[in-house]
């Protein structure tokens, strides 16, 4: 036979350069690390994971207040304080133009509250979005009808608009490039606008702890509710955090509020106060 000149000469060594930084292979950029959840790559049913990644976070929040339990301890620090009612050091200013987008199935209630107590004189404007299905509607107007729509000489304008596109309420303003999403970031600025009606202590991490409880149960399913309440009332006095009405009785109570049914597990006497303050 005759020989064949070789095509590719596979016996060549190599030389790499000195001049150039070290590659790492592709391969190892992309290896999965077990210890983060990703919903993904763990099957189809998307409500059984999330479900499960809520419990997961459930459990992180005890472990979370089993520690601050722990550390108030050494202290010798009551986890229960009265929350204080003084005006804060910087307050903002009230603005004249806001806009409140939100769902007919998450009614801003704490807005009678403000209305009640505050002094500015505000008028309200309401408009229903086409994407709000009819059987809503008497809902939207029986929540309007309650409330003041116009004061004389008004100082702030509020349009609220009834959508149902996302279920999370939110404040736009023309000072701020993104609106503010969610009732409890929504109070905490009211807090700062309205310091004598919405009491807030920002200093006050155990504050922020209920707050962070008050939005787990907007979005907490059926059988978790009972635990994300216990743990809400656990050191309920007159009020929920203390003797005196707070950010976390308003935000509380606007998501129980928004239920069909209020169940056995919800303090009565807390909710019918919360009822003759709000309505």
């Amino acid at each position: 036979m005759y020989s064949m000149k070789k095509i590719i000469v596979h016996d060549t060594e190599i030389f790499l350069p000195n001049c150039m930084y070290s590659v790492k292979y592709r391969t190892d950029l992309f290896k999965e690390d077990d210890s983060d959840i990703n919903i993904s790559n763990q099957g189809s049913n998307k409500m059984a994971e999330l479900e499960q990644r809520q419990e997961q976070l459930l459990k992180k929040l005890d472990t979370l207040y089993d520690r601050i339990k722990t550390i108030s301890s050494y202290c010798k620090v009551d986890n229960v304080q009265d929350v204080k009612t003084t005006k804060p050091g910087k307050c903002l200013p009230i603005p004249e133009e806001v806009v409140l987008v939100l769902s007919p199935d998450n009614l801003p209630w704490y807005l009678n509250v403000i209305l009640k107590e505050s002094s500015e004189a505000l008028n309200i404007s309401w408009h229903i979005h086409s994407s709000v299905p009819n059987e809503k509607v008497p809902k939207i107007k029986n929540f309007v009808k309650n409330i003041q729509l116009s004061k004389d000489n008004p100082k702030i304008n509020l349009r609220l608009i009834f959508k149902c596109v996302s279920a999370d309420t939110e404040l736009k303003l023309s000072t701020l490039d993104v609106p503010i999403v969610g009732n409890v970031n929504i109070l905490r600025y009211l807090s700062y606008v309205y310091p004598s009606v919405i009491p807030y202590d920002p200093n006050d991490h155990y504050i922020d702890y209920l707050l962070d409880l008050c939005h787990v149960l907007e979005r907490t399913s059926e059988k978790n509710k009972e635990v994300v309440v216990t743990k809400l009332f656990a050191q309920q006095k007159t009020w929920i955090y203390g003797n005196n009405l707070s950010i976390i009785d308003l935000a509380a109570y606007n998501v129980i509020k928004q239920w069909k049914n209020v169940p056995k597990y919800v303090p009565k006497a807390w909710f019918d106060k919360c009822d003759k303050l709000f309505l």
